[in-house]
Formats: structure tokens, sequence, C-alpha cells
């Protein structure tokens, strides 16, 4: 069995971040559509076509970012709090611009030290001391 090359490796994970990139968006932007214009819609108007419509647009396109995502952070070899962000940020509005933004970076950076939450301690292995 042959291992694939840098130049080739590089290429796929280049393609699967542009395929997250993508659906990170549209994501984000169908869930803000939802909770900033279709629920008041809902509650002040009595008008529940646009979180019908975009609710149920988002719900579907949210599993096809699932599956982008979790390739993604199979083949940069993510750790746990990292996919998990990425599956949350289709969840809440806005997270998804941010979280997009950091795997971005990671990923273009080539940067092996997984991204921390802010709540987590910062540590340094000990034969970088």
């Amino acid at each position: 069995m042959t291992t694939p090359s840098r130049a080739q490796r590089w290429s796929s994970l280049e393609s699967s971040l542009a395929r997250y990139r993508v659906m990170a968006w549209v994501v984000g932007v169908g869930l803000a559509i939802v909770v900033f214009v279709g629920i008041p819609l809902q509650f002040g108007a009595g008008d529940d076509i646009v979180v019908q419509v975009v609710g149920t647009a988002h719900g579907y396109l949210y599993i096809i970012y699932l599956f982008f995502a979790l390739d993604l952070a199979r083949r940069a070899r993510f750790t746990l709090p990292e996919m998990a962000a990425m599956v949350g940020a289709g969840l809440i509005p806005g997270l998804a611009f941010v979280i997009e933004r950091k795997i971005t970076a990671k990923v273009r950076s080539g940067d092996a030290r997984p991204w921390r939450f802010p709540w987590q301690r910062r540590t340094e292995p000990a034969d970088r001391a």
C-alpha cells in the first residue's frame, strides 16, 4: 500500500476544510435567521413561516455540516474538545463563525498543538521546558 505524499494529504485536507467552511457559514447564517428574524416574527407578529422553512432547512443542512466537520476532524486529527466545539457551533447562534475561524487558522498554520477553551489551563509537555 502506498502512502500519500504530503502534497496529496494537504490537498485532501484543504478540500475538506473548504467544505467545512462553506457549511459552517451556511448553517451559521441559517441559525441566525431563525433566531434573530424567525422567532421574533413568530411571537411578535404570529407569522411562523420563516421558522418553518428556514428552521427545517437548517436542520437538514446541520446534518450535512456534521458529516463535513467530522471528516475534517478526522483528517486533521483534532482532539475531542475541538470536535465538540465544531459540533456545538451549529447549535449556538454566532458560534459557528468563531469556531470556523479558529479551525481554519489551526489547519492552515499546521500547528499540531490543540487550541484550548478559555477555562482550560495551559500545560506544556515536559520535553519542551
